[in-house]
């Protein structure tokens, strides 16, 4: 009888234990899941907060802007010697558009530092990307303001 009785406090015993740790277990799952989204949307704002940070704004002029240009997006590259000096933007034409483009890169004093002039040959409602590949002394930071006229 004796023998019965501790073998069904050992069962309880075990029993008990299991489900401890099935809900400990659970548990650790819940706060490791909760960890993971918090490192997710924390990695995410430091992302979203460097590409703003590196964000390249362009100035277009009034003159393209009434010939139905339009920007969309704009990125910047490097050449072969790692010289951030390729200036990449999608180009929307709302109306025909033949012409001569020159984007111009200006330092964060205001003086300019290079110049790129493109022949552009547009139709109504075209879009594309247009690489404007300045010299390779022309390094474009993110203070840097550029236009296109």
């Amino acid at each position: 009888m004796k023998s019965k009785i501790s073998l069904l406090s050992l069962l309880l015993f075990l029993s008990l234990s299991i489900i401890s740790c099935n809900t400990a277990h659970d548990k650790i799952n819940q706060v490791s899941e909760k960890v993971g989204q918090a490192g997710g949307e924390v990695i995410k704002s430091v992302t979203t907060g460097v590409d703003k940070a590196f964000e390249i704004k362009i100035e277009l002029s009034e003159n393209l802007k009434s010939q139905g240009i339009e920007l969309g997006k704009i990125s910047l590259a490097n050449d072969s010697t790692g010289t951030d000096n390729k200036v990449i933007v999608y180009i929307i034409s709302k109306k025909d558009f033949k012409g001569t483009v020159f984007m111009r890169a200006f330092d964060n004093r205001g003086l300019e530092m290079g110049r790129v002039k493109l022949n552009l040959d547009m139709e109504k409602e075209e879009a594309k990307f247009i690489d404007f590949c300045f010299d390779s002394r022309t390094n474009i930071d993110t203070d840097s303001k550029l236009t296109i006229e």
